[in-house]
């Protein structure tokens, strides 16, 4: 089955909150107009849609959260950038200005805000149509869980920094807040963090349909679970729920490593689990991967690919595989300068954004057995598909835990490269990485690749707690 955040067509006035200067408390002349959001079903319905065109902003799933976290790990490169707050993400010296992650915080939290309206009004129409408010239920369950979790993972230091993740998370906000009620919202744990992100993504599953036609869908959810649980490296979970995509939702890898990255309009791919959809070329929802990646000969993007990222596209090259020829360049930047690794995943100006794809959950799958000292055959399985399908021969020969781990994770890095993985990957495996740009060492609970606290929210709410650093 695969998911899509399908782009409304018209913008809904009751969801024009932007303004808002206070992210986690909305104040009274930016709530929704309730005779539009919350007086009817109808209501309810579209504000849920404009939530999930929130899930669209640049700084969401519109690209800042994928190219973001891209600059602060090691398979990117840059010169100095003008813009002031992406500059700090090349050096790594973010300060609590940064308009990228305070666009992150604000733009996440308004998401939230807006699904806790609606469940806090849908037991009113409960018994009006019960199916409706089940699935809206379900929908908003699932944009308050991913929500949650893309803020915990750039906001607070990675789980397992500490023995009990007793670690401070972000604040969790499930109740509307207004300026009497909801304020000065604290930081739960890390651990209180996951609970709750774990609780609202199954319980989206058991609400969401299984069918490829809805907006957000149980196979989607059930893909965050295992990104989720593969992130607290729980395998036992993992396996569960890569189980439950691999081999109940109908999705296979697409024919085509290119398919994926040309994809248009709402039709997913074969191995689209979850996606923000671009309806025009014009659309403009992918501008910020487009501008940061793409690579054009008179036109360098602003990202180019690190010497740390060399050893794949050679390796891939010496094997005969098609993606180091299909979707990345070695060349000049088109302008006469040297010659770098570029990314070509996103040329095309009218792709629809992948969030998540079949071959990460085959990559947790792969893992998962290996970790848990199942089969050698059934780890090399999973990832075999990902390098047949990429033209390389099928692995037959790998054995042995350590030997394995390393494999999956070697393929699953050059698969899943500038979409969004690595960072993530290097927290969760705890090795850290070098800087391309000035080859400094960032340990993997490094300070400095953690998220601050927007300094308006710091100053406005009493009870917040800034990063160390900060």
């Amino acid at each position: 089955m695969n998911k899509k955040i399908i782009v409304a067509l018209t913008l809904f006035t009751g969801l024009t909150i932007s303004s808002c200067k206070k992210f986690l408390v909305i104040d009274p002349q930016f709530e929704f107009t309730s005779t539009i959001a919350t007086s009817s079903l109808d209501g309810l319905t579209k504000t849920t849609t404009g939530a999930f065109n929130q899930l669209q902003s640049s700084n969401l799933y519109g690209g800042g959260i994928i190219a973001n976290s891209e600059m602060m790990a090691d398979f990117t490169n840059s010169d100095p950038i003008a813009d002031y707050s992406l500059n700090q993400f090349r050096t790594r010296q973010l300060d609590a200005n940064n308009s990228q992650s305070g666009g992150l915080w604000s733009d996440a939290y308004r998401a939230i805000y807006i699904v806790n309206v609606v469940l806090q009004n849908l037991p009113n129409f409960q018994s009006q149509n019960p199916g409706q408010c089940n699935l809206l239920r379900g929908e908003c369950y699932f944009i308050r869980g991913i929500m949650h979790f893309e803020l915990v993972r750039m906001f607070a230091q990675p789980w397992g920094y500490t023995s009990d993740n007793s670690h401070l998370g972000v604040p969790l906000q499930l109740v509307p807040g207004d300026v009497t009620h909801g304020q000065n919202v604290p930081r739960s744990t890390v651990a209180q963090c996951y609970s709750q992100i774990i609780a609202d993504l199954d319980s989206a599953a058991a609400l969401l349909p299984a069918n490829n036609s809805a907006i957000a869908s149980q196979t989607a959810a059930w893909g965050f679970l295992t990104r989720v649980y593969f992130t607290q490296n729980n395998f036992q979970q993992t396996l569960n729920y890569a189980n439950l995509v691999i081999n109940t939702s109908g999705l296979s890898l697409n024919d085509s490593v290119t398919t994926i990255y040309n994809q248009t309009g709402i039709t997913p791919t074969n191995e689209t689990v979850f996606q923000c959809i671009s309806i025009a070329p014009n659309d403009l929802s992918n501008g910020v991967l487009i501008g940061r990646f793409r690579w054009l000969p008179v036109s360098p993007a602003t990202c180019y690919l690190s010497n740390y990222f060399a050893p794949y596209y050679k390796a891939d090259s010496a094997a005969g595989g098609l993606r180091w020829k299909e979707l990345y360049r070695y060349s000049s930047d088109g302008v006469g300068g040297p010659r770098y690794y570029w990314c070509q995943k996103y040329n095309n100006s009218s792709m629809n954004i992948t969030v998540m794809r079949l071959p990460e959950i085959l990559f947790d799958r792969a893992e998962a057995n290996a970790q848990l000292g199942n089969s050698d055959a059934a780890v090399r399985a999973d990832y075999n598909l990902v390098r047949q399908r990429a033209g390389l021969l099928p692995d037959n020969s790998t054995s042995g835990q350590t030997a394995l781990i390393n494999a999956v994770r070697s393929e699953r890095d050059y698969e899943l490269a500038i979409e969004g993985d690595r960072f993530y990957e290097i927290k969760r495996r705890q090795t850290g990485f070098y800087s391309p740009e000035s080859a400094q060492y960032f340990p993997w609970n490094s300070p400095q690749i953690v998220y601050p606290i927007p300094l308006q929210e710091v100053k406005q709410n009493t009870n917040m707690v800034q990063n160390p650093g900060y």
